[in-house]
């Protein structure tokens, strides 16, 4: 079965007095699918978000990238050069010299928002440093639902838009921290095999998958592995499994012509009444009504 991508896009905003002093504003945010082969960055952006890997940038805001696939590298003076993996973040600072870019021959998915603000200031202050700028999280769809969430707001710009993503904002601010502080705690290795499940389970959604033998694959008994996954992720891996198909059928009910059966089929739900079941219990509404009501 075919893998969905979420479409590369970006959006950059002007800032309302409301969110100035709500303390934190939001000031781009986006999600960019990057192939191998292709140049970095891609598209256009305003002259002051362009930048080369030969000259590097500097911004006067805080940024969060978040990157899902594929390999790179990330390199200020504070840092030095580091390799970036899937499920790393990084943070750009205000003032703060840096480049990055994926590798050529691989590519890589990033999502990201920047922001800035007194209260900005006080969390990234407080819990982050251009330091120690690159942090392992691993792969969260928690995380990576929140940044598409506050980009498609910034698309979207309903009424007091501006407000909701600095909460949602923080609340991804509040999740790497939290993220980061697990897979330092709990050790390496253990880590390192939560995230190869989790990248299996993102990219493999669509298909059939037994857990059980995902949790062998990983030289692990099943209990070891569900009781390893919830400690990082806070859910089992057959929920975790569930809310990244039904995030991505939402998707597809929002952004595509397909039917009900094929977005079932697409998304490795067994047949579309079960599909239709779940979904009703899940969202309280039906996949149909969901697609005309806009949810």
């Amino acid at each position: 079965m075919q893998q969905e991508h979420t479409p590369s896009f970006s959006q950059y905003l002007p800032i309302e007095e409301d969110a100035l002093r709500w303390g934190l504003h939001v000031l781009d945010a986006g999600n960019t699918e990057v192939p191998s082969g292709s140049p970095y960055p891609p598209g256009k952006h305003p002259p002051e978000y362009n930048f080369s890997w030969k000259t590097g940038r500097t911004l006067s805001e805080y940024q969060l990238v978040y990157i899902t696939r594929g390999r790179g590298i990330f390199e200020t003076k504070e840092t030095g050069r580091v390799p970036i993996s899937p499920g790393q973040v990084f943070f750009l600072f205000p003032g703060v010299w840096h480049r990055y870019r994926p590798l050529k021959k691989i590519g890589w998915d990033e999502c990201w928002i920047g922001f800035s603000g007194e209260v900005a200031d006080r969390i990234m202050g407080g819990f982050f440093s251009p330091e120690k700028a690159v942090l392992s999280v691993g792969y969260d769809q928690e995380l990576q639902d929140i940044i598409l969430s506050i980009a498609t707001l910034a698309q979207e710009a309903p009424t007091g838009y501006q407000l909701r993503m600095a909460a949602r904002a923080t609340e991804a601010l509040s999740i790497v921290r939290s993220r980061a502080m697990t897979f330092h705690a709990s050790g390496r290795k253990a880590a390192r095999k939560v995230q190869q499940a989790r990248y299996h389970l993102l990219h493999h959604s669509g298909e059939g998958i037994d857990i059980e033998e995902l949790a062998r694959s990983l030289g692990l008994s099943y209990s070891r592995f569900r009781s390893l996954f919830k400690e990082h992720t806070g859910a089992a891996p057959h929920q975790y499994l569930l809310s990244i198909r039904m995030n991505k059928a939402r998707e597809l009910l929002r952004h595509s012509d397909l039917t009900v059966s094929e977005i079932a089929d697409r998304t490795g739900f067994a047949s579309a009444y079960y599909f239709s079941r779940l979904f009703k219990a899940k969202v309280g509404c039906s996949p149909t009504d969901y697609r005309s009501g806009g949810k």
